[in-house]
């Protein structure tokens, strides 16, 4: 299902339409090198391409497609992500870092032992994720929404996760350590075994929810 590198180079030499706001130029670099500091990619089209360990410090990729992308160790510190699609895309050990990220859409994605170490992730969607051994310290993902995510063995240290929706998610082993939770969903999810200190489990919803300890909270349930 993925693009070829050859057909998406195709794809930027027919031309930008009106609408394009990004560099074609830019694109071909990327895919011909992977190695692209601070492109416009604003509004590109990537959906499918093979990233794996590419280059893009300071990247502009908001509103951009990269459902399916292979991502793989990918570097993208400094990034401006809003609004992105990654829909089911392979973010395994890739650096994201410092990106910002708002309203971006990272369902179904893979971001095994992925660092959104200080990133922006308001309102932004990884429901279904798997970001098992993900580094979210000083995540701000208020109001984003992790419904039915994997998140086993994650470090949330001094994440901002006010409103947040972790629906079904799993949170096993997960580290929750002086982050801000209030009003945050943690409906039918599993907290086993997660370390939570300097967090007020009581300001967030805990229905039906496994508790750290093992037992069932149900606070907050209609």
């Amino acid at each position: 299902m993925k693009k070829t590198v050859a057909g998406l180079a195709f794809a930027v030499l027919a031309g930008p339409s009106p609408a394009m706001a990004f560099d074609p130029a830019m694109v071909a670099q990327l895919l011909a090198t992977k190695n692209c500091l601070g492109c416009d990619l604003v509004g590109a089209d990537l959906a499918g391409a093979d990233l794996e360990g590419a280059f893009i410090p300071d990247v502009m990729l908001a509103g951009a497609t990269l459902a399916g992308a292979n991502m793989l160790r990918a570097y993208l510190l400094f990034g401006q992500l809003m609004g992105t699609d990654l829909t089911g895309a392979d973010l395994t050990d890739t650096n994201l870092e410092t990106v910002n990220m708002t309203e971006a859409v990272f369902a179904n994605a893979i971001l095994v032992d992925a660092s959104l170490i200080n990133s922006t992730a308001s309102r932004a969607s990884f429901d279904g994720a798997n970001m098992t051994g993900a580094n979210l310290s000083r995540l701000n993902a208020r109001g984003g929404t992790f419904r039915g995510a994997d998140m086993t063995g994650t470090n949330m240290t001094n994440a901002s996760l006010g409103g947040a929706d972790f629906t079904g998610a799993v949170l096993r082993g997960a580290t929750i350590d002086r982050s801000s939770i209030t009003g945050a969903n943690f409906t039918d999810a599993d907290l086993t075994g997660a370390m939570v200190t300097g967090t007020n489990l009581a300001s967030a919803i805990l229905c039906r929810t496994i508790l750290p300890d093992g037992t069932i909270g149900n606070a907050g349930c209609p």
